[in-house]
């Protein structure tokens, strides 16, 4: 079972978890979680918003990049980031930064 977990904010800076592998190609992304043994997968564009957490980007800025990149609407581009982040922070896959 998924824990509770708060959505998180424009301005969130998240980061993979140090259990965490990945390996991102054309076809898109396979997780793994060498703790949990959880293997996931996704298309190019989780692939996408994975790259710019690596990158430690806010979610606001992944979504807006992600929304000039693929040309679609800033809002819909919104929603998609933060779906996605929820369900990888839910299964423990990211982390929140600590705010300084």
């Amino acid at each position: 079972m998924l824990a509770s977990v708060t959505a998180p904010t424009e301005h969130d800076r998240l980061q993979p978890s140090p259990a965490v592998k990945a390996s991102i190609s054309a076809d898109g992304l396979v997780i793994l979680d060498v703790s949990g043994g959880l293997v996931l997968s996704s298309n190019v564009v989780g692939a996408r918003i994975w790259e710019l957490l690596e990158q430690r980007h806010a979610g606001g800025e992944i979504a807006r990049r992600l929304a000039d990149e693929y040309a679609i609407p800033l809002d819909r581009a919104q929603r998609d980031v933060a779906a996605f982040v929820a369900a990888l922070i839910a299964r423990g896959l990211v982390t929140r930064e600590a705010r300084s």
